[in-house]
């Protein structure tokens, strides 16, 4: 049975990130290395993380699964264009207080 006794939080020593998997902390002690090994080939991106690179890479994808209906914005990330929709959402409710204009 555990208890809060017997769980052993792993706490990086670099931040407050805190886990119980020694696997996780060592991912995340990547990110905090200052010497980066992976590096994108289109720009000057680098990073230590296979998966951070990996989504990087989406950004230079010439085609782009989401696209705004109501504005050029494009974005390969279904959260993404979730969250930009909102800002259309936004503006319609902003109305000049002295006049007409939406």
């Amino acid at each position: 049975m555990l208890t809060h006794r017997t769980i052993k939080h792993l706490k990086c020593a670099q931040c407050d990130y805190a886990t119980m998997d020694k696997s996780y902390l060592k991912y995340h002690l990547l990110k905090h290395q200052t010497e980066k090994q992976l590096k994108c080939v289109q720009c000057d991106y680098a990073t230590n993380r296979k998966t951070d690179l990996k989504n990087h890479k989406l950004t230079h994808n010439i085609m782009k699964d989401f696209k705004c209906t109501q504005c050029i914005f494009t974005t390969n990330y279904k959260t993404s264009y979730n969250k930009h929709l909102l800002t259309h959402k936004n503006m319609r409710n902003l109305k000049c207080d002295q006049c007409d204009f939406v």
